[in-house]
């Protein structure tokens, strides 16, 4: 039976020690689109183990190998996407490791292609994004996609009177706010505070 059968059907089972033994020797044989899916199931047969570290390398691989294929295999929008969804899970696997570093450098360069044209679509990325930024520290990124996204949960609110998302958007202009001022940005800093003042009037 072939390695990629009983892989699968190890995971199948649960078996993810035995169903590692066999991706494993899949990870350099397939085809640039096939290997992503083999470092994703290794991914998740570390991650079913407890075992992150390994887990969020593996995430990392998917990451660079969606960024890497070419235009005729995958729209760039989507690939980017993709990359993205994998770069996140990697570091929510490499949380307080010292491989984290490295790993945020690739996901920020992942995040700003992603955004370049702006939160709409990626509200979830974007608070995931400005509260992983906020707990490294880098709290002028943080106030970037905390800012971003309270722009488009704000206009979401507006445009369908729901106060779920306002309230979202308030609580995501205070946190570009705290983080701008931690940054040195008080410019950003005072708009975010006016915009959540604004939408706190409306209740």
């Amino acid at each position: 039976m072939s390695d990629l059968l009983m892989a699968i059907e190890a995971e199948a089972r649960g078996d993810f020690a035995a169903a590692l033994e066999h991706y494993v020797k899949l990870a350099d044989r397939s085809s640039s689109l096939d290997r992503i899916g083999i470092f994703q199931a290794l991914a998740r047969c570390h991650e079913k183990l407890g075992r992150l570290r390994e887990a969020g390398t593996w995430r990392q691989q998917a990451g660079r190998g969606y960024l890497a294929l070419s235009d005729d295999v995958m729209k760039a929008d989507e690939r980017q996407y993709l990359a993205l969804v994998e770069y996140r899970n990697a570091v929510q696997d490499l949380h307080a490791d010292p491989a984290i570093s490295e790993v945020a450098k690739e996901y920020a360069a992942v995040l700003k292609e992603n955004f370049s044209e702006g939160a709409e679509g990626l509200t979830h990325e974007g608070l995931f994004a400005g509260a992983f930024f906020q707990s490294l520290g880098d709290h002028l990124l943080a106030a970037k996609y905390f800012f971003d996204t309270a722009e488009v949960l704000s206009e979401q609110a507006a445009d369908s009177n729901d106060r779920v998302l306002r309230e979202a958007a308030v609580d995501a202009y205070d946190r570009a706010h705290a983080s701008a001022m931690k940054a040195g940005r008080a410019d950003v800093a005072r708009v975010a505070q006016v915009r959540a003042s604004d939408l706190r009037q409306m209740d």
